[in-house]
């Protein structure tokens, strides 16, 4: 009888219908849910969204120390559908024998199919994982009451082609999305039920073909023309001596002029995320929806631009990890500075607890509704990790690690010996690699250890108070 109880539970588990079978219509009063996704855009940019900090930071709360923990498109993806680390879906990279759309475990569902069951609509616009444009047959997921994923021109800004068929030639990708998640939330709004709508915008992700800069509407062709890369200021830029890194992090010096026509490329092509934003606020509020509504803005990865000789994404470095991250809605306080360590996982943890909604499969992340209250730690140490190409011994990782509150460390996967160690107290941009350095030699160990029990969590096991660190010499 006890095996039949556990059993049963394991099923309800993993099968949101079968918990909520009976749910035809969600709780009265449950909030709607819109989740604003960017593309490699920092933390530090929105700055250059005024309209955004009007309406979501100026009335919201921003999370001051939120990170993508696997900082790449793909991954990071897989992340806010699944709620699980890579270990557990799958996904480790962009392409690869690890990577991409069909590298993702989604037998027990996605965060769309959960919230759906629990009597909410649901749409998807935009970018989806990695190769799921070149899927033959391509499969829709379930879950959603609209599927709206651009299979074609993702990266052109100008020539996108959705699921449904519809081509879109010559108008900005991002005035495209505005008007189609628009047009669902017009009909969701129109029935009692509520709704949850991912609208993913491309900017400020680069094209791929020459010059490999985010293209920008013609209007804000003027925007940024003399601002100045805030990362030209940080001391970590094109930092002088790298030999202390491994050796896959000694990179050659970033073009300075290179990084500053990205640098105002990216700010011009986020204008018109911004105007996005705007008129989304403008018609819920319109449509009385707006007060009952969580609107989450974040990216799906920082970007480095310079720091430590890197233009790009991939690596353990705080300014790829760091995303902006701003929620507005009901119990978030307006003009608020979180400072509540959060993670991409964790929102698809928080969707499903403001939804009412049953995961079909264990969660990695916690709710950030949890996270706030602090009247109890619910964790002090993240795991992090950055995918490679390569099928080998490692399948797939590259770098795995973690992140405290002082201290970034990761090591080649496979490699305990070759790794980075940053001391953010002594060291805040990241300027000495502290892995070899026998004053950190029972942190370093310590830090492996952890390292070595999340790359292996699932669930609830990801998030634990593991306690204090060794001190270096008292301190």
């Amino acid at each position: 009888m006890a095996v039949a109880v556990v059993t049963s539970a394991l099923a309800s588990a993993r099968d949101p219908s079968a918990s909520l079978s009976d749910r035809t219509t969600a709780a009265p009063g449950a909030p709607n849910i819109v989740l604003i996704l960017t593309d490699d855009m920092r933390a530090d940019e929105l700055r250059y969204l005024p309209q955004t900090r009007k309406l979501l930071v100026e009335e919201g709360v921003r999370f001051s120390n939120a990170i993508s923990p696997h900082p790449m498109c793909c991954p990071a993806r897989a992340e806010l559908v699944s709620g699980q680390y890579g270990q557990n879906n799958g996904v480790k990279h962009n392409t690869g024998s690890w990577g991409g759309i069909k590298a993702l475990n989604d037998v027990d569902g996605n965060v769309g199919w959960w919230l759906q069951v629990a009597g909410y609509q649901t749409s998807y616009h935009g970018k989806y994982l990695n190769g799921y444009e070149n899927m033959r047959p391509r499969v829709e997921p379930r879950g959603w009451s609209i599927w709206d994923a651009q299979i074609r021109g993702i990266y052109s800004y100008l020539h996108a082609r959705f699921a449904d068929g519809d081509r879109v030639h010559g108008e900005y990708v991002t005035t495209t999305m505005t008007d189609r998640s628009g047009d669902a939330i017009d009909r969701f709004s129109d029935r009692s039920a509520p709704f949850f709508t991912v609208i993913n915008h491309i900017a400020p992700h680069v094209t791929l073909s020459q010059p490999h800069l985010p293209r920008w509407e013609k209007k804000y062709g003027d925007v940024a023309r003399d601002l100045r890369p805030p990362s030209f200021d940080a001391p970590s830029f094109n930092e002088g001596d790298v030999s202390d890194l491994p050796p896959g992090l000694q990179f050659r010096k970033a073009n300075r002029t290179r990084i500053e026509n990205l640098f105002r490329a990216r700010v011009r092509s986020l204008r018109s995320v911004d105007d996005a934003v705007a008129a989304l606020v403008e018609q819920l509020d319109d449509a009385g929806e707006l007060d009952n509504t969580y609107l989450v803005f974040t990216s799906d990865n920082g970007y480095a631009l310079g720091e430590h000789r890197v233009s790009g994404k991939n690596y353990l470095y705080d300014e790829i990890l760091d995303v902006p991250l701003v929620i507005r809605g009901p119990g978030f306080e307006a003009g608020t500075v979180d400072e509540t360590p959060v993670t991409l996982v964790d929102l698809v943890a928080t969707f499903v607890d403001w939804a009412g909604a049953a995961p079909g499969h264990p969660i990695d992340g916690i709710s950030i509704e949890r996270l706030r209250d602090k009247r109890r730690a619910e964790r002090d140490t993240i795991l992090v990790q950055t995918g490679d190409t390569v099928a080998d011994s490692t399948p797939g990782w590259d770098y795995r690690g973690v992140t405290t509150s002082r201290y970034l460390f990761g090591y080649r996967a496979g490699n305990p010996r070759n790794g980075i160690l940053f001391d953010r107290q002594r060291d805040p941009w990241a300027l000495t690699n502290r892995f070899r350095d026998p004053e950190y030699s029972v942190v370093r160990e310590e830090l492996a250890r952890r390292t070595k029990i999340l790359a292996r969590c699932a669930g609830d096991d990801c998030n634990r108070v593991f306690g204090r660190l060794p001190p270096l010499d008292g301190n």
